[in-house]
């Protein structure tokens, strides 16, 4: 955020706000490059996902960096409908991203993106108090499948990649696509959710102190954490119940957890891919070389220092849902890959 001028915060209030205008930004994109795009169809969609958190960025990256795979960018901002029109026009210097955690991002950095094409083409329908799944029309669906063709037209590539954790509540039509990979991160509970309750205190105290930050994470639907958080209303019970527990407790964040990935292990898991967070920094060759098989993709991909799994046993919270939670984790870790 800090790296954005007073005129370009200008300019991605003024388009990220206006759906018609994002719309119509796309269709001017299609009509000036949809032909050609379409000679070159998409082969493969891979879409990275997980609660906020889990290595999503770090997995999606990794991916990316072996060449073979388009992404929205940076540098895609903020006209992020219209990727044959509007690229490499907004500078992003080098700079850590708003999480603060050590992850460094510059214009060509890929980012979780094109979930501002759902909320515009959807028109927020699923997002209220919190997130719904919900079912994709199929001319929306189509309509993704060609800006995804833009996208990729646009960086010279066949394949896609995509991170979003908000995939969880669209998980069916995803699947619809043709040769498409469904990637879902999950990680150790209670470490997940302390992790995720800092992380909420760090953003709701910068976003009260910074408007525009706020207002991007919202245009942009991200609404895992901060004052702008919403959570997903996946199970029936964290629906009924969630008011119970502060925002600022760790119970909330456990339970918020069990919501997510108690609720993935009820769908059809067909071409979604289990990788534990913990695998992916301890043994990350593991990892991408499993990856590499199901992807079917080279070269491989240069892995960087193995780090030991943080966790926080001693952590205090409610043991009802401490034991679901694990109950859950254990389910997961069981269905991952390498197991």
């Amino acid at each position: 955020m800090a790296g954005y001028s007073a005129s370009e915060k200008a300019l991605h209030r003024f388009y990220l706000n206006n759906y018609f205008l994002a719309r119509a930004s796309m269709e001017m994109d299609q009509m000036l490059h949809g032909q050609k795009a379409a000679k070159t169809p998409v082969t493969q969609y891979v879409f990275v996902s997980g609660l906020a958190r889990a290595g999503t960025t770090a997995l999606m990256r990794g991916l990316f960096e072996t060449g073979n795979f388009a992404s929205l960018q940076y540098s895609n901002m903020p006209i992020v409908l219209a990727p044959n029109l509007w690229n490499k026009k907004l500078k992003l210097e080098t700079q850590e991203r708003a999480h603060g955690d050590g992850i460094m991002v510059d214009g060509n950095s890929p980012e979780e993106f094109d979930e501002f094409f759902w909320k515009a083409f959807l028109k927020d329908s699923y997002i209220g108090d919190g997130l719904l799944p919900h079912e994709v029309p199929a001319e929306v669906l189509e309509k993704y499948k060609v800006y995804v063709n833009l996208v990729c037209h646009s960086k010279g590539k066949q394949r896609y990649i995509s991170k979003n954790n908000n995939n969880i509540l669209r998980l069916d039509a995803l699947r619809q696509l043709e040769n498409s990979h469904i990637i879902m991160l999950f990680r150790d509970p209670v470490t997940h959710a302390n992790s995720l309750m800092k992380l909420h205190k760090s953003f709701s105290a910068d976003q009260e102190s910074d408007p525009f930050m706020l207002d991007y994470f919202n245009y942009l639907g991200h609404h895992e954490f901060g004052k702008g958080h919403k959570p997903f209303i996946l199970l029936e019970d964290f629906q009924s119940r969630r008011s119970e527990f502060s925002t600022d407790s760790l119970d909330y964040w456990i339970y918020n957890w069990i919501n997510y990935y108690e609720y993935l292990l009820g769908q059809d898991l067909t071409g979604i891919h289990l990788v534990a967070f913990e695998d992916l920094i301890r043994n990350p060759e593991a990892v991408y070389s499993s990856l590499q098989k199901i992807l079917d993709f080279t070269p491989a991909v240069s892995v960087g220092d193995k780090h030991k799994p943080t966790s926080y046993p001693e952590l205090s919270c409610d043991p009802v849902l401490r034991k679901r939670a694990l109950g859950v984790y254990e389910k997961l870790r069981n269905l991952s890959l390498g197991h």
